[in-house]
């Protein structure tokens, strides 16, 4: 089980599993965002869009697990994820920790 760290709102998500992203890493796209809006997740797999109907469980990912490609991102130290909570939307798959 997580530690909570991690939400994953984008029900849509293969590696989502009651809210919590079961793909054992993410990386978060968006080098050049300068807003929530401008990230995605890079793991994010569409279930309706996808042939997998099977996939190796990664373990649950946590915040240690996250790989940050937003340069703006105030919690972007050397491409890793220093934020204590990171939540993914549920529209878009964008990275709602972001903040400039």
């Amino acid at each position: 089980m997580s530690d909570g760290s991690l939400r994953c709102c984008a029900n849509n998500c293969i590696h989502n599993e009651f809210y919590e992203c079961r793909a054992g890493a993410i990386v978060v796209g968006g080098h050049k965002a300068t807003s929530t809006k401008g990230t995605f997740c890079e793991s994010f797999v569409d279930k309706g869009e996808s042939i997998l109907t099977n996939f190796v469980d990664g373990g649950y990912t946590s915040t240690d697990n996250i790989k940050c490609e937003a340069c703006n991102c105030k919690y972007n130290e050397s491409k890793n994820c220093v934020a204590d909570v990171v939540e993914i939307n549920k529209d878009d798959a964008s990275c709602d920790t972001f903040i400039q």
